[in-house]
This record gives C-alpha cells, sequence and structure tokens, in this order.
C-alpha cells in the first residue's frame, strides 16, 4: 500500500528508448496508481524527437497526458536540432535546459530515472 505521494521525472535522451520510457511509465501508475504520482517525462538530445508532431507515439502520450503526466522537452536540444517550438506537440512544455529541469526536480526532492 502507498501511503505518500511519489514524485518521479523520467530522463529520455535516446529517441530509440521511447517505446521503453513510455512503458516505464505506464507500469509505474499502474504499481502505485495515479492518484498517489506526479510524473513528469523530460526529453532532450535526439529523446525530443518523440515529440515532434506527427510522432508514432502521439496516441500514447494522449493516454499518458490524461493520467495526469507532464512532458517536458529541452530548448537548448530543439535549437541544437534545429526544430522549432511549432514542431513540438502541444501537450509538451518547453523548458529553457533539460539538465536544469533535471537538476531542479532532484534539488525539489523528486525521484530520478533515467531511460
Amino acid at each position: 500500500m502507498i501511503l505518500t505521494e511519489k514524485k518521479v521525472i523520467f530522463h529520455l535522451h535516446d529517441e530509440e528508448k521511447a517505446v521503453t520510457a513510455i512503458s516505464n511509465v505506464i507500469n509505474l501508475i499502474k504499481y502505485l496508481g495515479e492518484e498517489n504520482t506526479e510524473i513528469e517525462l523530460l526529453m532532450n538530445g535526439d529523446g525530443v524527437n518523440m515529440m515532434l508532431k506527427g510522432s508514432e507515439h502521439e496516441r500514447k502520450l494522449d493516454y499518458l497526458l490524461e493520467k495526469g503526466v507532464k512532458f517536458s522537452v529541452c530548448s537548448n536540444s530543439l535549437s541544437a536540432l534545429d526544430f522549432s517550438e511549432d514542431e513540438i506537440l502541444d501537450l509538451a512544455e518547453i523548458v529553457p535546459s533539460g539538465v536544469g529541469e533535471l537538476v531542479e526536480k532532484q534539488d525539489e526532492g523528486w525521484n530520478y530515472i533515467k531511460v
């Protein structure tokens, strides 16, 4: 029985691991219960490709959004890969720095999982 809410940030840097990241998030929600979780999926590097409009993962991302998962995309990575914010799914929040977001979340006591 889970007695306290768990805050977890998943870090995806490699698009090839997108399916694993989605599965891990779904499995954690099933285990802890969506009412007991606050989850963020942060993408930087090639991981941002998962959040491009028309992504093959869009349906599952919509499902995770319904479960309360927050999606963050690194602005630095978008610039480095020559993507504009307009190319990213509307469900994502653009953060100035992916690694900065990770540091802030860990300072706030979030659990960190690298996918």
